[in-house]
């Protein structure tokens, strides 16, 4: 029911911007709006002010704007307040209006996020791991390493630490001045013939202190008795003094019950916590884990509305560029999840959509929110799709019509919207089914 109510929200939220961005432009383009509803079907609240009928209805998945004349099948008046009276530019405009309020809402969701809440900052240079056999291993760097130079430039934190790295390209030789034991060691590495460098592909994780940042509505650490603000000082008899350490015990021990001891407020507390098997990676990286539904402690720093705002506008750049990358990979994806039966957790539909808001909501308002607007930003760009019924689709027949001054016959019209429908209803039928997949296993 959870899951259920925060997908309704989640849902509501992205229609409510999508519609309104196609309605205020039409009525910025002089077009007569006949109808705005949320949902589908029977109505259950509504009120009219102006042409418009403003609509709750009861199947909350989805919703519409309805302009006059708007559908070329039916007998229209040729008012010059109608959807096809005008030109193909402002159709045009009125159609891209939704998929670009779904981009504007998604970059200021994030920018919220951010002012309210802060950005994640890690002031510390210091390593708290080392992944064996990577870069920084075969160099000689060892944990607890004060990272002090990359290649002769001054790092301060984890930012500049991993932005310096960046600029290490590919098969390059690099240096890295660590402190160790009160003296400056200079190390040298080379990178991959490949690919350059991050944090990441060099191995190596920051220290952080056994801090217990969120915790996940009835996950197995908030059932055990755990807090925003514990430290964890023992786990499975292990003595805990850096994340990574408490990290590693639990995703060792899944389905197994551990002994837990950690500090709130100078006093010491005990309890027993049993990890969940968690499915992690997929292919031959497949592997169950242990998790307790936490997140460590960061320090968060404010930053200013314009910072904030230029924040929420690269996240939401990355995120495009990251789901154009994917899209070309979907069909050949699909088949081999329906028909050979392997994974694809990066693809799902509306089940798997309800059950990731609804795990959102569970960890807090900054994760719903952070995840409203990554399904804004997707449902932005699969809209723009040039399929017939989506909003691409219609942008794409004004492309036709534009050149050829003149719109497609109707027959045509008519076969690409079946062929699109046909389309889309594939395409849900594939996911729902990889969802309730999911579900059993």
């Amino acid at each position: 029911m959870s899951n259920l109510l925060s997908f309704i929200l989640l849902l509501s939220i992205l229609v409510i911007a999508h519609e309104f961005g196609h309605y205020w432009v039409a009525r910025r383009a002089g077009i007569r709006v006949l109808r705005f509803s949320v949902g589908f079907g029977p109505e259950l609240i509504g009120f009219t002010r102006g042409p418009t009928r403003w609509s709750i209805c009861a199947i909350p998945f989805g919703g519409f704007v309805k302009f006059a004349g708007d559908n070329p099948e039916e007998e229209n008046e040729g008012a010059t307040d109608e959807f096809l009276s005008k030109s193909v530019l402002a159709r045009s405009a009125v159609v891209i209006a939704g998929p670009a309020m779904n981009y504007i809402l998604a970059i200021v969701v994030y920018a919220g996020v951010l002012f309210f809440v802060g950005e994640e900052t890690i002031r510390t240079t210091r390593l708290g791991e080392i992944e064996k056999d990577s870069v920084a291993s075969t160099m000689g760097l060892q944990v607890d390493d004060v990272v002090k130079k990359v290649n002769g430039a001054p790092v301060t934190d984890w930012e500049s630490f991993g932005r310096e790295l960046s600029k290490v390209g590919a098969g390059k030789d690099f240096t890295v001045d660590v402190e160790r034991g009160g003296q400056t060691v200079t190390i040298a590495g080379k990178t991959g013939a490949t690919e350059g460098l991050d944090q990441a592909p060099l191995g190596v994780g920051p220290y952080t202190d056994p801090v217990i940042g969120y915790v996940k509505h009835s996950g197995p650490a908030w059932d055990g008795g755990l807090r925003r603000g514990d430290r964890v000082i023992e786990i499975g008899g292990t003595p805990v003094d850096r994340w990574s350490v408490m990290r590693d015990v639990i995703r060792e021990n899944a389905g197994q019950e551990l002994a837990i001891r950690w500090e709130r407020d100078g006093s010491v507390k005990d309890g027993k916590i049993i990890p969940a098997a968690t499915p992690m990676g997929e292919g031959a990286q497949a592997d169950t884990v242990g998790q307790i539904g936490i997140q460590q402690a960061v320090e968060m720093k404010r930053i200013g509305a314009g910072a904030a705002l230029v924040g929420g506008a690269r996240r939401v750049a990355w995120i495009t560029e990251q789901v154009v990358k994917f899209l070309p990979s979907i069909p050949v994806s699909l088949y081999k999840a329906l028909f050979k039966g392997e994974s694809m957790d990066s693809l799902g539909g509306p089940v798997r959509m309800a059950q990731l808001s609804g795990e959102a909501a569970r960890w807090g308002a900054d994760a719903f929110f952070n995840f409203l607007a990554l399904i804004s930003t997707q449902l932005a760009i699969f809209n723009l799709l040039p399929i017939p019924v989506l909003d691409g689709g219609h942008l794409a027949l004004y492309a036709v019509e534009a050149v050829m001054r003149r719109p497609p016959s109707m027959k045509v019209r008519i076969v690409l919207h079946q062929i699109g429908f046909a389309l889309l209803v594939l395409l849900l039928l594939s996911v729902t089914v990889m969802d309730v997949g999911r579900l059993f296993g």
